[in-house]
């Protein structure tokens, strides 16, 4: 007779670790908030399509850097035949005076740092999708995005 308090006890030792256990596993699952965020500043940007220095963003693949933003706003015309528009700075480690972003049209990914003198001269070695995901690097977070809407050749960037 004493075997079955016995089993019953082991039994709800057992409930009790895997509580615990859910609990420990719930607690250590990755912070989703930007622990160094990119400062938010107003932007308000009106891209004509037909004017000659944005013809090239009317085919897939192209993109344009324009000023705005904190460090400059990049537009893509995405193969999904979408406008994107991204903040140029780097989410990882923001605040260093490096932590620019700008396109490796080789690779066709965003990368961290700038070109000097015809050299790129690298910050981190973060590296962005066209979309603004994480591809590779140091960084946890994408590319701030910028709300982009379209009204016939009019592209219409926004926070």
């Amino acid at each position: 007779m004493e075997e079955k308090p016995k089993k019953a006890f082991i039994s709800m030792n057992k409930s009790i670790i895997f509580i615990f256990l859910l609990l420990v596993v719930s607690a250590c699952e990755k912070n989703q908030s930007n622990p160094e965020p990119i400062d938010d500043v107003p932007v308000n940007i009106t891209i004509n399509l037909a004017l000659p220095q944005y013809e090239k963003l009317l085919q897939t693949g192209q993109f344009v850097y324009e000023s705005g933003g904190l460090r400059g706003v990049v537009v893509v015309h995405h193969f999904d035949n979408r406008y994107y528009a991204f903040e140029r700075t780097c989410p990882y480690q923001p605040r260093n005076a490096c932590s620019q972003i700008e396109m490796d049209s080789s690779l066709f990914l965003f990368r961290c740092g700038e070109t000097s003198n015809g050299k790129f001269n690298k910050c981190c070695d973060s590296r962005f999708s066209t979309d603004g995901e994480v591809f590779s690097g140091p960084a946890n977070f994408g590319l701030k995005h910028y709300i982009i809407t379209q009204n016939g050749n009019l592209l219409n960037i926004k926070n």
